[in-house]
């Protein structure tokens, strides 16, 4: 394993290595562990570079947020153009499945977790920009949902997507590989692909709404 991971590394242009490195950080450490210093004895470089190639840490942890929130955004614009009107299932599907989006530099993690850290710590500009790249999906798959629940209430309706998406970070640790420390009887496998699964179907729960929850008119 530790050969593979040095010949992958080997495989990475030096800014590459920096922003795997940085995310690699970001995810054990939080932000606030992203000095010139710490990113390139994680990267195995000299520091120098971080300079050379991102100016700054700041100019290095926007281009890593921006990356991770484009395998997000790319993923469900691409769930959105196939999207059938009226496909309910399909619209929750827009909103969950891109929150399992792997992150840009380290497969092993899931880019909300890398995004929510960096959101989290990071000044009001950097999150503008990160917003941006998800706006026109959040307003698409509003208006998809809306489209499938007559008469429902916009605002509660953003308060529930609001309320999944902030779900779908799990509890911590969420350093590990597959976020968790070891399965419990009672999540059954626990594999990434049944919590995806169980999670599919709590989001349709939680979005759905009718008379009994005050919100439909």
């Amino acid at each position: 394993m530790t050969f593979v991971m040095a010949t992958l590394t080997e495989t990475l242009t030096t800014p590459d290595r920096l922003l795997a490195g940085a995310e690699r950080l970001v995810v054990r450490e939080g932000v606030r562990a992203l000095t010139v210093r710490r990113i390139a004895e994680e990267a195995g470089v000299n520091s120098a570079l971080v300079r050379y190639h991102f100016g700054d840490t700041g100019g290095l942890l926007g281009e890593l947020a921006l990356r991770n929130a484009a395998q997000m955004a790319n993923e469900r614009t691409a769930l959105l153009d196939r999207l059938v009107p009226g496909d309910f299932m399909g619209a929750v599907d827009a909103l969950v499945v891109p929150l399992w989006a792997r992150a840009a530099m380290s497969r092993q993690f899931r880019a909300i977790v890398v995004l929510d850290e960096m959101f989290a710590r990071s000044g009001s500009d950097l999150n503008a920009r990160i917003w941006s790249v998800f706006a026109d999906g959040v307003t698409r798959v509003q208006a998809a949902l809306e489209a499938c629940l007559p008469g429902v209430d916009p605002l509660a309706l953003a308060w529930r997507i609001r309320f999944v998406t902030a779900a779908a970070l799990d509890i911590p640790p969420r350093g590990l590989p597959d976020g968790r420390v070891g399965a419990r009887a009672a999540y059954g496998a626990d594999s990434e692909e049944e919590r995806l699964a169980h999670f599919r179907l709590f989001a349709a729960d939680s979005l759905r709404m009718d008379k009994r929850d005050g919100y439909s008119s």
